[in-house]
C-alpha cells in the first residue's frame, strides 16, 4: 500500500522553490493519496496543547512514533518548518514519559532523544519536539516546554473498528498499512484463531473431581480440582490452559486426612477406631484413665480427627487424684472423723449427728477417681416429725422446746361438741428420736345418729336438714300432720352429741273440737262427730231470734270458728213463721237442701226485722265455703 501524504501546500517561498512545472508535477504526484494511513501538518506553530487538539479536530491524532523507518521516512518526506520543529505525541506525565492515545509508556527500546536529551534545560520541558532538516540529530527528539511554537504533525489512521477480532487483538498502525497485534493465546491475521491445550492432559484424581469452565478446552480456560471429604489436594487446586498450549500445572493427587499420631497415656489406656486409616479422618480415639487417675490436658476423653487434620482436642493424659481437703467440712451439731490425712484417692470420712439430730446426706463420703469427693458434706438437723393438722371439728395445743413439730414437741388435741375423736388410741402425741410421732394423727369425726329412728307419723310427713351432712350432728327434722291432724308430742328433732335424737317421733291426731249440745228453744245440726271440718248449722222455736252466727265449723286449732250461738225470745214475724215451718218439714234425708233454703229464708226475714244488726248477718266467706264443700 502506498503512503498517503496529502500534505498541504508549503509558504510562498517553497512554492516559488517549485517555480518549474516540472518540479510542480513531481510534488503533486508525491501528493497523490492511496489507502494507508496518512501524515499531515500545519501552515502555522503552536504550542503542543493547541497542536494536538487541532491534529484530534482534523484527522485523528498527532503522530506517535512506531519506528526508526517511520523515522526516516517523515525526514525525507516533511519540508523544513520556517520556525521550530515538529511537535509529535509524546508528553511527560507525573514524571513518566508516556504516547498520547494509547497513554503507554516510552520503553528502553523505542527512545530515540537526541545527544545529551532529555535535559529538561528550560525547566517544565514536558513535551517533545522532533528535528526536520536541521543538519544535525535529524528525527531525533528533544523536550521541549509545551507553551513553545511548533508545526502540528498529525496523522490519519489505517485501522477500523474490525481490522481485528474483538478482544483478541489490537489493531497496529504501520507505514502504508496496518497489522494485528494479537493477545497472548490468539493468532492469525486478524487474531481469529484461538490456542488450544490436549484435554486428555485433564485427569480425575482417585477420590477427587475436576470441574472445566467450558468444554473447548481452548486458551484461559480454567480447570478446578476438589477431593472427597476427608480427602485434600496436594498439587495445585486450579489450572490454566496457557498461550503455549500447554496447562499451567499438572493434576493434582487427592490425599487422606492425616491426624498428628496419639500416645497410649501413663495411668490410662487408648482404644481407637480407624475407618479409613490410622489416625486419619473420621478415626477416633477414647481415653480411660486406670482407677485413682484422672484425665487432664484435654476437655474430652474421645478425640475425632477432623477434615482439616487436627484432632478436636489436645491429646489426653491421666494423673494421680487428690482431693480438696477444705471440701470435708464439720455440721453443726456433729462431727467428722476420716481415715487418713493425705486427702487422696480412696481416702474415707465419716460423719455423726448428736442426739435429736438426724443426718441429712450421706454418712460417709470418699475421694473419687474425679478428684470430687463422693458426696457432699451431710447437715445434722433438728428430727423432724410430721406436720400435723388441726382437725376439722376440734383443736390442737403444741409445746414444741426445740422446734415445731420437733424432737420432744407434745401436741393435744380436742374435739368441739358433736365431734368424737378417732384414729389414735391418745389423745397426746409426742415427736421421738426417730421422728415419727407416738401414734397416729387424731381426727375429730362428727356425731351421727340412726336414721331409722326418723318415722313418718301415720297422716303425716317429715322433713330434715343436714347442715353437716346425712343425719350428723346437728341435723334437724321437723314433723307435719294432714289437714285435719294435729302433731302429739314434740314437732321437731335434733341429733345431739350423745348420738341420740332430742325426741322421739311425735304421733298425728284427729282434730276434735268440743262437743255442742242443742240450744235452749232452737235446733243444732251438724255434718260429723265434731272433728276437724265439721259444720253445724243453728235454728231457734218460733218467737226466738238467734243471737250469734248460724253456721260454725271446726277449725285446725280444734276450735270452733266461731262462738256457740244462742236463741233469744223475739216478737212474732214472718220468720219466725217461716223458720218453724222449715225445721217441721226438715228430715235428715233433706238436711243439704234445707239448710240453702233457710239461709235464703234468713235473708229475706232480715228484710222485715227492725231489731236486726250486724250480729245476724252472714259470717265470713270462710263459711259459706265449708257450706259449699258440703254440698
Amino acid at each position: 500500500m502506498g503512503y498517503c501524504k496529502n500534505l498541504p501546500l508549503p509558504g510562498a517561498k517553497l512554492m516559488q522553490f517549485f517555480a518549474s512545472l516540472g518540479l510542480i508535477f513531481s510534488v503533486l504526484n508525491i501528493w497523490r493519496g492511496t489507502e494507508g494511513w496518512s501524515y499531515h501538518y500545519s501552515t502555522k506553530t503552536m504550542d503542543w496543547e493547541d497542536a494536538r487538539n487541532w491534529c484530534r479536530q482534523n484527522y485523528t491524532d498527532m503522530v506517535a512514533i512506531q519506528n526508526k523507518e517511520e523515522i526516516s521516512h517523515l525526514h525525507n518526506f516533511l519540508p523544513k518548518p520556517n520556525k521550530g520543529y515538529y511537535w509529535i505525541g509524546m508528553r511527560k506525565t507525573d514524571g513518566i514519559w508516556t504516547w498520547v492515545g494509547t497513554n503507554k509508556r516510552l520503553s528502553k527500546k523505542a527512545e530515540n532523544w537526541a545527544s545529551n536529551e532529555p535535559n529538561n534545560g528550560g525547566n517544565n520541558e514536558d513535551c517533545v519536539e522532533m528535528y526536520i532538516k536541521r543538519g544535525k540529530d535529524d528525527g531525533k527528539w528533544n523536550d521541549m516546554s509545551c507553551s513553545s511554537k511548533n508545526t502540528a504533525l498529525c496523522y490519519t489512521a489505517s485501522c477500523k473498528n474490525d481490522s481485528c477480532i474483538s478482544g483478541q487483538g489490537e489493531c497496529v498502525e504501520t507505514i502504508n498499512d496496518h497489522t494485528c497485534s494479537c493477545f497472548e493465546g490468539f493468532y492469525g491475521e486478524r487474531c481469529e484463531h484461538v490456542v488450544k491445550c490436549k484435554p486428555e492432559d485433564i485427569t480425575t484424581p482417585d477420590h477427587g473431581s475436576v470441574q472445566c469452565s467450558n468444554g473447548s478446552f481452548s486458551y484461559d480456560s480454567n480447570c478446578e480440582y476438589s477431593c472427597e471429604e476427608g480427602y485434600k489436594i496436594k498439587g495445585s487446586r486450579t489450572t490454566k490452559c496457557t498461550s503455549t498450549k500447554e496447562w499451567s500445572s499438572r493434576p493434582p493427587t487427592c490425599e487422606l486426612v492425616q491426624c498428628p499420631e496419639l500416645m497410649k497415656p501413663l495411668g490410662g489406656t487408648m482404644l481407637c477406631h480407624d475407618p479409613k486409616g490410622n489416625f486419619s479422618y473420621q478415626s477416633t480415639c477414647d481415653f480411660v484413665c486406670d482407677e485413682g487417675y484422672t484425665l487432664r490436658d484435654s476437655s474430652s476423653s474421645t478425640l475425632f480427627c477432623g477434615i482439616t487434620g487436627h484432632w478436636n482436642d489436645s491429646q489426653p493424659n491421666c494423673e494421680i487424684v487428690k482431693c480438696k481437703p477444705e471440701d470435708i467440712t464439720t455440721p453443726d451439731h456433729g462431727s467428722v472423723q476420716c481415715s487418713n490425712g493425705s486427702f487422696s484417692y480412696d481416702s474415707n470420712c465419716e460423719y455423726n449427728c448428736e442426739e435429736g439430730y438426724k443426718m441429712k446426706g450421706s454418712r460417709t463420703t470418699r475421694c473419687t477417681s474425679t478428684k470430687e469427693w463422693s458426696s457432699r458434706p451431710p447437715t445434722c438437723e433438728l428430727v423432724q416429725c410430721p406436720e400435723l393438722m388441726e382437725p376439722l371439728g376440734g383443736t390442737m395445743l403444741c409445746h414444741d422446746p426445740k422446734g415445731t413439730f420437733s424432737y420432744q414437741s407434745t401436741c393435744d388435741f380436742v374435739c368441739d361438741e358433736g365431734y368424737t375423736l378417732r384414729d389414735s388410741s391418745s389423745s397426746t402425741l409426742f415427736c421421738g428420736i426417730t421422728g415419727h410421732w407416738n401414734d397416729s394423727q387424731p381426727n375429730c369425726e362428727i356425731i351421727k345418729c340412726k336414721p331409722e329412728d326418723i318415722t313418718t307419723p301415720d297422716h303425716g310427713s317429715v322433713q330434715c336438714s343436714h347442715p353437716n351432712g346425712g343425719f350428723s350432728y346437728d341435723s334437724k327434722c321437723k314433723f307435719s300432720c294432714e289437714e285435719g291432724y294435729k302433731v302429739k308430742g314434740s314437732s321437731t328433732t335434733r341429733c345431739t352429741s350423745t348420738k341420740e335424737w332430742s325426741s322421739r317421733p311425735p304421733t298425728c291426731e284427729l282434730i276434735q273440737c268440743p262437743a255442742l249440745e242443742n240450744a235452749a228453744d232452737g235446733l243444732l245440726n251438724c255434718t260429723s262427730n265434731f272433728s276437724y271440718g265439721s259444720m253445724c248449722i243453728f235454728s231457734c222455736a218460733e218467737g226466738y231470734h238467734l243471737r250469734g252466727a248460724s253456721e260454725i265449723s271446726c277449725t285446725e286449732t280444734a276450735e270452733w270458728s266461731q262462738e256457740t250461738p244462742h236463741c233469744e225470745a223475739h216478737p212474732e214475724s214472718l220468720v219466725t213463721e217461716v223458720t218453724l215451718g222449715v225445721a217441721a218439714t226438715v228430715g235428715s234425708s233433706g238436711l243439704l237442701l234445707a239448710l240453702w233454703i233457710l239461709k235464703k229464708l234468713r235473708r229475706n226475714a232480715n228484710k222485715f226485722d227492725l231489731n236486726s244488726n250486724s250480729e245476724t248477718e252472714d259470717q265470713p266467706q270462710v263459711y259459706k265455703n265449708s257450706i259449699s264443700s258440703l254440698i
